[in-house]
């Protein structure tokens, strides 16, 4: 379902996209854990850089790069109302 009304509920809802930088195993394996667990479709609360309050989101997409010393989650996390 997808909301396409400008006079609907909650019509200006936001996509954001994060990079969350992990520098050991053990806080990489509970992210991957945590967006593989929420699957898509659980939503979580998350507080966005420069905003005032939590936002109830869920996070379809992302992708892992792993270098010597971190690894970067690049999250693609979409605003939900439920």
């Amino acid at each position: 379902y997808e909301q396409r009304r400008p006079t609907g509920l909650n019509p200006q809802l936001k996509t954001f996209q994060a990079v969350f930088r992990v520098t050991d195993e053990s806080t990489r394996r509970w992210l991957d854990e945590f967006l593989s667990w929420h699957g898509g479709y659980r939503a979580f609360l998350w507080r966005p850089p420069k905003h005032n309050r939590t936002v109830r989101g869920v996070c379809r997409e992302w992708s892992v790069t792993d270098n010597a010393r971190y690894s970067d989650f690049s999250c693609t996390i979409e605003q939900v109302v439920n």
